[in-house]
């Protein structure tokens, strides 16, 4: 390939499934516009795709995520993996989801409370594993704490 057509093919706009090629890399702010143009079903998806650097990307981009709520079951069965890239990162982004939910919020996405309580106990669960990472039990445990005050 020429270096005028190689130059042209970079050119090109990423398809939907490129768009959380940069994750890892992106700035909160162009990891955000990543998220918007790719949606949530895409992040989602490489949440459960087994490939590290795609879970590591899609984990970056879950907290912008339209409804961030349907991510964290997968967060939750990633934070009490054994991984060791995978669950912090998993820990600290379902922890930083259960800050940022707001009864608002979930009033206009239509969210269903019940919903959460299988994760909440998930994160109890991790909070209460001796075996793990303590950095991943706490995140879990302070998880669990913000989805039991909005559950109640």
């Amino acid at each position: 390939m020429s270096t005028l057509a190689a130059d042209a093919a970079r050119a090109q706009p990423r398809g939907t499934a490129d768009l959380l090629a940069d994750a890892l890399d992106a700035e909160p702010l162009d990891l955000a516009r990543m998220v918007h143009r790719s949606g949530d079903a895409l992040v989602l998806t490489r949440l459960a795709s087994g490939d590290t650097v795609h879970v590591l990307g899609a984990l970056r981009a879950a907290p912008f995520l339209t409804a961030p709520e349907a991510a964290l079951g997968k967060l939750a069965a990633l934070a009490a993996s054994r991984d060791p890239d995978l669950a912090p990162e998993a820990a600290r982004a379902v922890l930083g989801i259960a800050r940022a939910l707001t009864l608002e919020a979930l009033a206009q996405r239509e969210g269903e409370l019940r919903e959460f309580a299988p994760v909440r106990d998930a994160l109890r669960r991790i909070a209460a594993d001796t075996g793990a990472r303590a950095d991943i039990r706490q995140a879990a445990a302070l998880a669990a704490g913000a989805l039991s005050a909005l559950i109640s």
